[in-house]
């Protein structure tokens, strides 16, 4: 239920944009918005036998859930404020402009982990160092995700957070679409469901003339 409920930060990343960047929607980017959170919610829907543990918890993990999707959405809104208006501040010039950006950031993220590292795991790195057990499957993944950050970057200088949104939807439909081809995993009907709503939804984001077909 929560994997499905934070996809609601998609809805949120147009609020925020709306109210920071001032970014105005028509009528049926709207309607298209509502479309594909709705289909990433069906295409992370779960079916088992297991239920709800209890009420006290659902609700926690209800506000820690929305939580996440409300920060996740001012995140994105923000930084591609940042981003952008780096163009003209950022001390680096031209095309050195977003890489300076991502170092920044970097530097936070490093902060932040070193942090958690020395207090979970200081005995460990003393131990027996700090890239103990790094081998290629670490260095591939830890590469993946640095062009997927510079991917991501990319998309909130040059476009926006909220087409971000849409390539993250269409990321979760390939995925299982993959796992479906490459692994034998089944898809239930849903999914496919979630497939038709997300393909919905970019068509009429990126739909021309089509306000006049709204009542």
């Amino acid at each position: 239920m929560f994997s499905v409920l934070v996809q609601a930060k998609l809805l949120f990343t147009a609020t925020f944009a709306y109210i920071v960047l001032r970014k105005k929607l028509k009528y049926v980017q709207v309607i298209s918005l509502v479309l594909l959170t709705v289909g990433v919610m069906l295409c992370n829907m779960k079916f088992n036998a297991q239920g709800i543990q209890g009420d006290k918890d659902t609700f926690k993990g209800i506000c820690a859930t929305l939580g996440i999707a409300i920060s996740s959405g001012f995140a994105s809104v923000y930084t591609e404020k940042v981003i952008k208006a780096s163009r003209a501040t950022s001390p680096v010039s031209g095309a050195y402009s977003l890489a300076y950006t991502q170092v920044q950031l970097a530097v936070m993220s490093l902060v932040t982990i070193g942090i958690y590292a020395i207090i979970h795991d200081f005995r460990a790195i003393i131990s027996y160092g700090l890239f103990h057990n790094f081998n290629l499957g670490a260095f591939l993944t830890v590469l993946n995700s640095a062009i997927g950050g510079l991917i991501v970057a990319s998309v909130l200088k040059y476009a926006d957070s909220i087409l971000k949104g849409y390539a993250t939807a269409v990321s979760v439909v390939m995925t299982g679409v993959l796992s479906m081809v490459l692994f034998g995993t089944e898809l239930h009907t849903v999914y496919f469901m979630g497939i038709v709503n997300v393909v919905v939804a970019v068509l009429l984001y990126n739909g021309k003339n089509l306000d006049g077909l709204v009542c």
